[in-house]
C-alpha cells in the first residue's frame, strides 16, 4: 500500500500524524499504527477486496464497539466513518480504530496460563455479547454449510481424488456426521460470536495478560459452541508441546468454565464441529499449496494426523 494513499486516507479523517509506522499485513487487511503525538496512537486498517467486505466491516465494528463499551478489550472504532476509495471498478475501504498495546504469541509458545486466559477471555466475551441483538449478523450455520458445500465439491473432483491418493496417500473417508451436526445446532440458543478467535487476533501484554482482541470481520450469529470449536481446533493442532487432553482441560475447564463468566458443557456436537473445522483447515492447505510441499508443513501434518485419528481421513492402503 503506497504511503501517498495512506496519507490521503488519514487526511479524510482530518489527521496529520507525526509518524506512520510500517505496515502489518493480515489475511484480509493492512494495518498501520499512526502516532499523533502527545502519546496518542491510532490504528488505520485498509481492507482488501473481498465479497461483502463492507457489510463485514460494519458488523465487526458494531460488535467490537459493543464489547469495548462493556469493558472487554476489543479494538474500538476511533471514528465511526468508513472511508471509501474508488478508481474505476477498484474499490477499497478503510477504518480508524483505537490502538491496543501488546503482541501476539506463537501457539507453540503458549503456556498453560496462556491457554487458560484464552478460554476465560472467550467465556467473558460470550457473556458480554448475550444482550446484543442480531441486526445484520449472518447465521454461522449458513456460513458453515456454504463452506461444507465447497469442501464436498472440491473432494468430489476426480483429479483431486487421484492427486490426494497418489501424492499424499490419503482419501476422504467419512464426513457423514458433519452435515447433520450443522443442522442439529439450529435449536441451540444463539448470540453474536467472534469466529476468528485465533493466535493472530489475540494480544498479550507485558504481564502475559490479554490486552486486546482484534478482527471481528468473521463475526456471526449462532451457538457459542461454534466459536469454541473453531478456536479449539487451532489449539490442539498448534500447541504441539502439549497433549490434546491438557489443551482441552486448560481451555474449556480451567479457562472457559472456571475463570470465565459463561459456562459450556462438552458434547458430541463439539466433536462433530471440531471435525468440520479441522477438515476445513485441511482443505485450505490443499487449495493453497502444492501437494508435494505439504509433507514438510508441520501444521498440515498435525492437521492430517488428527483427521486420520478421528476417522475423517484414511490412508489409501487401508481402503484397499
Amino acid at each position: 500500500m503506497s504511503k501517498v494513499l495512506v496519507q490521503r486516507i488519514l487526511q479524510q479523517y482530518g489527521l496529520h500524524p507525526e509518524i506512520v509506522r510500517g505496515v502489518q499485513k493480515g489475511y484480509r487487511n493492512h494495518s498501520y499504527a499512526v502516532d499523533l503525538g502527545g502519546g496518542r496512537t491510532l490504528n488505520l486498517i485498509i481492507y482488501k477486496r473481498e465479497e461483502e467486505i463492507l457489510s463485514r466491516i460494519k458488523n465487526a465494528n458494531r460488535v467490537a464497539d459493543f464489547l469495548a463499551g462493556k469493558g472487554f478489550p476489543a479494538r474500538r472504532t476511533a471514528d465511526g466513518r468508513i472511508v471509501t476509495m474508488k478508481a474505476g471498478d477498484f474499490v477499497k475501504y478503510a477504518a480508524l480504530y483505537d490502538y491496543l498495546p501488546g503482541k501476539t504469541i506463537p501457539w507453540e509458545a503458549y503456556t498453560m496460563d496462556h491457554i487458560k486466559q484464552l478460554g476465560a477471555a472467550m467465556s467473558n466475551m460470550h457473556a458480554a455479547l448475550k444482550p446484543l441483538q442480531q441486526g445484520n449478523l449472518p447465521f454461522v450455520i449458513d456460513e458453515c454449510r456454504r463452506l461444507m458445500t465447497r469442501i464436498e465439491k472440491y473432494f468430489a473432483d476426480e483429479g483431486v481424488h487421484d492427486a490426494l491418493a497418489g501424492k499424499l496417500g490419503l482419501a476422504l473417508f467419512d464426513t457423514t456426521r458433519i452435515r447433520p451436526a450443522l443442522t442439529a445446532s439450529i435449536d441451540i440458543q444463539a448470540q453474536a460470536l467472534h469466529m476468528d478467535f485465533v493466535r493472530g487476533n489475540v494480544l498479550f501484554g507485558g504481564e502475559d495478560e490479554i490486552t486486546g482482541v482484534l478482527d471481528f470481520e468473521k463475526t456471526a450469529w449462532g451457538p457459542p459452541v461454534f466459536d469454541i470449536a473453531r478456536t479449539l481446533a487451532f489449539l490442539i493442532v498448534d500447541c504441539k508441546y502439549k497433549n490434546e487432553a491438557k489443551v482441552r482441560k486448560y481451555f474449556l475447564h480451567s479457562g472457559y468454565n472456571k475463570r470465565g463468566q459463561a459456562e459450556f458443557q462438552p458434547s458430541e456436537l463439539l466433536e462433530d464441529l471440531l471435525d468440520f473445522f479441522l477438515l476445513h483447515d485441511f482443505y485450505k492447505f490443499l487449495r493453497h499449496n502444492p501437494y508435494e510441499s505439504l509433507k514438510h508443513n508441520e501444521h498440515f501434518v498435525r492437521t492430517r494426523d488428527f483427521l486420520l485419528k478421528r476417522n475423517i481421513l484414511a490412508q489409501t492402503e487401508m481402503l484397499q
